[in-house]
């Protein structure tokens, strides 16, 4: 299940800004092999939806939804039956109006859906989009303590919600890596109380000395239905009992260390930040799948545009995953063939993993539908 869209979460950080103990990581042995086939599926694509720059959720091997942030629709679609349900859009003004700005969604199920819009505020839907709940985000007590939510991503856990978390500072390289530290990175919220509770700081291996590097906290849930905190890096962190947990989820191909900026101070040259936080080789999305029993890390390769300020619909050429079990063992990995694939819609069913083959540079891209390949797994 995915739970933001990083790109787009990048970008609105930045324009906003602008208006624990771990046990040694290790790699496990490959146990799984991953094959990918010519088995393909297809689904029906709005004439007034793109492929990209979508918002994308699954829920196991029923459901996937795709938001639309320009239109401001939300698609609901059948995995079993291959087709589009229903449509919903979200209106601007009005009683159940969201505003102009929605930031992030997260969806329970077809018939509960959250969203944040507007300044701090949760709202709560049915499945027909009618308005159930509109609640403001205290976030007072953050700011005092120079505290910022990354409130485009979020996820309702199984004791309730979370926001990843980050220095209340536009250029993050002001702040010491030992202040880092002392920073949270997750935030539970309570929804009665209005208060905010830290549950998990930048670690220490990650900071390291240097903050030249993007250091955006991402956010899944588990297979126990727990905050996973995913950046870019070789390890993964998951709430469990209370306690932090560090495991090892990273590419052969990728450097074990973040991608650091040659420039002394990235935030003097606005394309260094731009190529930091959104081009070079960095982990995207965090999938679990349930009936599989597997954990889907999504590496996205360097791949630098000429403009990084005129970016439009680019989509990085190279793809490449990282397989883990229930128990966060790495269990397989691979890379995909270059311009074939956008690595962000992903679901399962029975027959394995479903990959979207919707890249620009794909000669089978249609505008009439969204199309998915086949990745087997072979014990």
């Amino acid at each position: 299940m995915k739970y933001l869209h990083p790109v787009n979460g990048f970008l609105l950080y930045l324009l906003l800004f602008w208006s624990c103990s771990a046990p040694k990581e290790k790699e496990t042995k490959t146990e799984l092999e991953f094959v990918v086939t010519e088995k393909f599926k297809t689904f029906p694509l709005p004439e007034d939806i793109g492929h990209l720059d979508l918002y994308f959720q699954s829920i196991e091997d029923k459901y996937f939804f795709l938001f639309d942030y320009k239109t401001k629709q939300l698609l609901t679609y059948s995995i079993p039956e291959n087709r589009l349900l229903k449509t919903i859009k979200f209106e601007e003004e009005g009683p159940a109006g969201v505003g102009n700005n929605i930031a992030g969604l997260f969806i329970e199920s077809p018939d509960v859906i959250y969203l944040t819009a507007g300044i701090n505020t949760l709202f709560k839907f049915d499945g027909d989009g009618n308005l159930l709940q509109k609640t403001p985000i205290n976030v007072e007590g953050l700011e005092e303590k120079g505290i910022s939510l990354f409130s485009n991503i979020f996820t309702l856990a199984k004791d309730g919600f979370y926001f990843p978390a980050f220095p209340m500072v536009f250029a993050w390289t002001s702040v010491t890596p030992k202040e880092l530290t002392e920073i949270p990175n997750l935030m539970r919220y309570d929804t009665l109380s209005k208060t905010f509770t830290p549950v998990s700081y930048f670690p220490e291996e990650f900071v390291g000395d240097n903050l030249n590097k993007s250091i955006f906290p991402l956010l899944s849930l588990g297979p126990d239905d727990m905050p996973v905190i995913n950046m870019n890096f070789r390890n993964i962190y998951r709430l469990k009992e209370g306690e932090i947990i560090s495991s090892f989820a990273g590419h052969s191909a990728f450097p074990n260390d973040p991608p650091i900026s040659k420039s002394p101070n990235m935030f003097e040259d606005m394309p260094e930040i731009m190529k930091i936080v959104n081009h070079v080789d960095i982990y995207t999305d965090l999938f679990y799948f349930n009936n599989l029993e597997l954990m889907v890390r999504v590496a996205k390769f360097e791949d630098v545009p000429e403009n990084v300020f005129e970016t439009g619909s680019f989509l990085a050429s190279k793809w490449g995953l990282v397989f883990l079990d229930k128990e966060f063992n790495k269990v397989g990995e691979m890379e995909l063939k270059p311009d074939r694939y956008h690595g962000q819609y992903i679901f399962e069913d029975e027959e394995g993993i479903w990959i979207s083959t919707d890249h620009p540079d794909n000669p089978a891209l249609s505008e009439d539908f969204i199309r998915f390949q086949l990745i087997e797994i072979k014990n």
